[in-house]
C-alpha cells in the first residue's frame, strides 16, 4: 500500500469521518478488512477448534451443559462425572461435526480418579487446553450442627479437588506450550455471604471463599512462571440446578435464579476474547426485577 502524503492531522480527521473511499481509498479500505478479520478471529470460538477441555461434574447443570456447548463449538471435551452414564448419553447429542465428548468415570475427590484422568487425557488426546473446574458438593446445615465428614467432604471436592485439577492441568499446558485457560465455577458466596433468616450454609461458603484466594494465587504464579494461561473465577447466583434442591423452603423457591445457559455463556465469552485480553473474575446474577 502507497503511503499517505497527506500530514498525519489530515489522515487523523479523515479517519473520523464515516468510512469514504473519497477520503484516502485505500487507507480506508485496508481499515475496514483489517477491522473485520479481527472481529471475525477474536469474537469466535475458532482458536479452541479441535483443542482439549476438561470439564469436571458433566454429569448435570452448568458442567453438562458446557461441555456439551464447547463439543459443539469444535472441542474435544472429557466429562467426568460419577454418573457417567449421563455424560455417555450426553455425547449422543454432540451436532459438530468435529466436537466430541468422551466420558470419564470419576470422582473429584478422588486423587487417585483424578490423577487417572489427566493420564488417560495426556496419552489419548495429547493434554489438557482448557479447565472447567465445576464440580461442587454443598450440605445445607448449620456449622455447629453438621457432622465432621461433612466438613471434609465439602473441603476435598470443593477445594483440595480443584487444587489437584488446576495442579495436572499446568502441567499438561506447559507440555504443550499453547494459550490455555482455567476457569473456577464459584459462587457468589464466595464473595460475599446474605443475610438469611436460617442461615443453613454449612461450610460450602468457606470452601468457595478459599477457591477466591486460591484464583488470586494461581493467577499470580502463572505470571511468575510467565504461562500463556488465563484463569478466569466465575462467581454466579442462585442457579436453577440439582444443587438448590437442598433448599426446601417457600422463600427460596421463590427467588430469581439463573438458567445454567446464563454461566455457559459467560465461559464461551471469555473463551472467544482475545488470547491477550484476562477477564480474571465474572459475577453473574439474575434480575431481581421483571423484564417486561
Amino acid at each position: 500500500m502507497t503511503a499517505p502524503t497527506e500530514p498525519a492531522s489530515s489522515i487523523q480527521t479523515n479517519l473520523n469521518r464515516p468510512f469514504d473511499d473519497r477520503h484516502h481509498p485505500d487507507l480506508q479500505v485496508s481499515i475496514r478488512r483489517s477491522f473485520q478479520q479481527t472481529t471475525a478471529t477474536q469474537l469466535t470460538m475458532d482458536k479452541w477448534f479441535g483443542k482439549v477441555a476438561l470439564v469436571t461434574g458433566a454429569s448435570s447443570g452448568i458442567g453438562h451443559e458446557t461441555a456439551l456447548a464447547l463439543a459443539n463449538a469444535g472441542m474435544l471435551v472429557v466429562g467426568a462425572a460419577r454418573r457417567v452414564e449421563l455424560v455417555e448419553a450426553m455425547a449422543k447429542q454432540v451436532s459438530s461435526g468435529v466436537g466430541r465428548i468422551y466420558a470419564r468415570k470419576c470422582d473429584v475427590a478422588s486423587e487417585e480418579d483424578l490423577l487417572a484422568t489427566f493420564d488417560w487425557i495426556r496419552n489419548e488426546l495429547g493434554g489438557v487446553d482448557v479447565l472447567i473446574c465445576n464440580a461442587g458438593v454443598f450440605r445445607c446445615n448449620f456449622v455447629t450442627q453438621s457432622d465432621t465428614s461433612d466438613f471434609r467432604d465439602t473441603f476435598n471436592v470443593n477445594v483440595v479437588g480443584t487444587c489437584i485439577c488446576i495442579r495436572e492441568a499446568v502441567k499438561h499446558m506447559k507440555e504443550r506450550g499453547s494459550p490455555g485457560h482455567i476457569f473456577i465455577v464459584n459462587s457468589i458466596l464466595g464473595k460475599k455471604i446474605p443475610d438469611v433468616s436460617v442461615p443453613m450454609y454449612g461450610t460450602y461458603p468457606a470452601s468457595k471463599y478459599a477457591l477466591t484466594g486460591l484464583a488470586e494465587v494461581v493467577r499470580k504464579e502463572l505470571m511468575f512462571f510467565k504461562l500463556p494461561v488465563r484463569l478466569t473465577s466465575i462467581h454466579p447466583g442462585m442457579v436453577q440446578t440439582d444443587m438448590i434442591k437442598v433448599f426446601d423452603s417457600a422463600l427460596a423457591q421463590r427467588l430469581p435464579k439463573l438458567d445454567v445457559g446464563d454461566i455457559t455463556n459467560s465461559i464461551l465469552h471469555c473463551l472467544q476474547a482475545p488470547l491477550d485480553v484476562h477477564i480474571d473474575e465474572l459475577t453473574v446474577m439474575p434480575g431481581m426485577v421483571p423484564i417486561p
